[in-house]
């Protein structure tokens, strides 16, 4: 469908293909195997920072694990003392 361009109300339909055609080409040039190599390194990164990040700054961060994950963690920060909490709230 072709929209003139004085008629056009914004630009989302075409943001859309772009990146469609975009994720659609990434996965026909890495091919399967490519694509499984690359997950496996993000995860193996994001693992490896789920691991190290609380020896790096202590008790003050707690990284959730329990559930699955794969490119992001979740991170649970908390106040080492009263006057820590109450300093970050003012």
């Amino acid at each position: 469908q072709h929209i003139r361009y004085e008629k056009a109300t914004s630009n989302v339909c075409t943001s859309q293909v772009l990146l469609a055609n975009t994720s659609a080409m990434y996965a026909v040039y890495h091919q399967k195997s490519g694509l499984q190599k690359i997950a496996k390194r993000v995860h193996g990164l994001t693992t490896l920072f789920a691991d190290e990040l609380p020896r790096l700054i202590g008790d003050a961060a707690v990284v959730d694990t329990s559930r699955p994950f794969f490119d992001s963690v979740v991170v649970n920060t908390l106040p080492r003392s009263a006057n820590e909490a109450a300093a970050l709230m003012a």
